[in-house]
């Protein structure tokens, strides 16, 4: 009885001009791509997400190299087994494959060293999580590290017409919605895509419609991609959680959006919003918040997860202002039309030839000269003169900058001011 290969398995590229996707990296004239072409003889690492192709370049490496290919799974094979490999291959080089290298041990990383250096063994490291956290130095230093992406849409849809038209005998009767459904369900993870479209196929041999997809979709709760509108929604469930003060509804929502491997959209998130939701409240742990963002996208997962909760947490604690959404609403009503509220003339730059016979550019009195290095002159354009911008939140923070805004506002205008 023979083994019924997945369709996946069946549709593995062979080789570079057959392989689909991570242009950047593969495109012409791109540094991977040269190192395959050349037969550059130097270990490589393959980081990124599930069926992003790791395993399948790896493939094409080993054919285009003329080397022969071996595997090893770092989660469950031991020692034994790798030096059986590599007995296999007493007096010649071979591509070995180590998929989940993250999981090797400092042990067996190191056992590998000597023939990573002799050059009998060409490594081929695949793994989901960030490399530099998880490789000693000593192998890390002896491989180029290359970055994954997600497959756009659009060569998900490649991939799927090439399966669909092997699967379905008749093409006409294969929806192109359909496949684009199915790009989208499967968030660019060609192997999901594929597993989809076979299991599709086995319901219904005769034809592939949207209908059908998303019927199926619903029931597999296919509930996270990232170019779809639920991606946005649990973003947005963070962000309002995060304002809302709810802290363990931000956890869940973080937790949902790190396991399906959104690290950059928390990060870029997190760098954003305390401005916004704390600004002046707090300013010390907006700083904090930021730095944690930050240091989260240098160490990657699965250790960002602790500076991302710890930013998480205190965006949740923190007192929050709307200060600044109220400043901006303001603000864009009266600079709508500068040309209506011209500056007055001593704010003009003067640092060109007769600007102040031109436009009488250079402050009337400088700042520095004057009592408490504040000058007591008008820097409104007209019309706005004294207006009031800032009105303080109701906490300590802001209540206590109030009282500087309002010092200065004052001795620089009066007691009086527009509204």
């Amino acid at each position: 009885m023979t083994i019924n290969k997945p369709l996946a398995e069946r549709l593995r590229p062979n080789s570079l001009a057959d392989f689909i996707g991570q242009s950047e990296l593969l495109g012409s004239d791109k540094s991977l791509r040269r190192i395959i072409e050349n037969k550059v003889p130097i270990s490589l690492i393959f980081w990124g997400t599930p069926g992003t192709g790791k395993t399948t370049l790896a493939r094409i490496v080993a054919k285009e190299y003329g080397y022969e290919f071996e595997s090893f799974n770092a989660s469950i094979d031991n020692k034994n087994k790798l030096t059986k490999i590599i007995e296999k291959y007493p007096d010649q080089t071979f591509v070995l494959l180590i998929d989940e290298i993250h999981r090797m041990t400092k042990t067996l990383q190191d056992f590998l060293l000597p023939y990573l250096e002799d050059g009998h063994i060409i490594l081929i490291g695949a793994t989901t999580e960030n490399p530099v956290m998880s490789l000693v130095p000593a192998v890390r230093s002896r491989c180029q590290i290359f970055e994954f992406k997600l497959l756009a849409e659009d060569d998900v849809v490649t991939i799927l017409k090439r399966a669909a038209h092997l699967l379905y005998e008749k093409s006409d009767k294969i929806e192109i919605e359909a496949l684009k459904t199915i790009a989208i369900s499967a968030d660019g993870d060609v192997r999901i895509a594929l597993n989809i479209l076979e299991t599709l196929h086995a319901i219904d041999q005769d034809k592939l419609s949207s209908e059908q997809v998303s019927s199926y979709a619903k029931q597999q709760h296919f509930a996270y991609d990232r170019r779809a509108t639920k991606h946005y929604d649990y973003l947005a469930a963070y962000s309002d959680s995060m304002a809302g003060s709810d802290t363990d509804a931000a956890l869940y929502y973080l937790a949902v959006l790190l396991k399906n491997g959104d690290l950059a959209s928390v990060v870029r998130r997190l760098r954003e919003i305390p401005y916004t939701y704390i600004g002046l409240a707090n300013p010390q742990q907006v700083t904090q918040i930021v730095v944690a963002a930050n240091q989260a996208e240098k160490v990657g997962m699965p250790k960002a997860k602790y500076p991302l909760m710890f930013a998480t947490m205190l965006m949740c604690l923190s007192p929050k202002s709307g200060s600044f959404d109220e400043i901006w609403q303001k603000l864009e009503q009266d600079s709508d039309h500068p040309s209506q509220h011209p500056m007055p003339a001593g704010l003009r730059d003067f640092h060109y030839k007769h600007a102040k016979e031109i436009t009488g550019g250079g402050l009337l009195k400088s700042p520095f000269g004057e009592q408490y290095q504040i000058a007591k002159q008008n820097y409104a354009p007209k019309g706005l003169e004294g207006k009031r911008y800032y009105y303080a939140k109701d906490n300590a923070n802001e209540k206590k900058l109030e009282q500087q805004y309002l010092k200065l506002h004052r001795y620089i205008y009066g007691d009086e001011y527009k509204r």
